[in-house]
């Protein structure tokens, strides 16, 4: 328990000035009764940073901004652009754009859509759904991935 503490301390006390990071990933688990936000940063080199958690659940807007308010507190410049990848929350975006400000870029997490998507098909259709959403995200032309995902949808 006492190194588990000790770890604790280390990423909430970690500064992160001098750390070049390009996008920061923020999601929310659950671990029995308890929700968990972690926020963890990919910088230029493709390192990973975890960069912070905090207790609560990703649609809790207190807690997301705790969390990116304690970032900012430890270095994380906010006057930069990073490209932020979120799970589809609205109270993650809300504290995206508060903390970060408006013109910061969100991606909605691919694995997160596709998780979503699943849920409302039948088990049967679940192959044909992830390839052809596979196949138009690996498409250069967003168009032309628009229009294949659309045609799955209508079929």
């Amino acid at each position: 328990m006492e190194g588990s503490a000790e770890q604790l301390r280390q990423v909430r006390e970690r500064r992160w000035e001098e750390v070049d990071l390009l996008a920061i990933y923020i999601d929310g688990q659950r671990f029995g009764d308890h929700h968990v936000i972690s926020a963890v940063g990919v910088d230029r080199h493709g390192t990973k940073h975890v960069l912070g958690i905090r207790c609560g659940a990703t649609e809790n807007a207190a807690a997301v901004k705790e969390l990116l308010t304690g970032l900012r507190e430890q270095g994380l410049p906010t006057d930069r652009k990073y490209l932020f990848v979120i799970d589809g929350a609205k109270a993650l975006r809300a504290a995206i754009q508060e903390v970060f400000g408006a013109e910061q870029a969100v991606q909605r997490c691919r694995n997160h859509k596709m998780r979503n998507v699943l849920e409302q098909l039948p088990k049967d259709q679940h192959p044909q759904a992830l390839n052809v959403m596979r196949a138009a995200w690996r498409l250069s032309d967003a168009d032309d991935g628009m229009k294949r995902l659309e045609q799955l949808a209508l079929s």
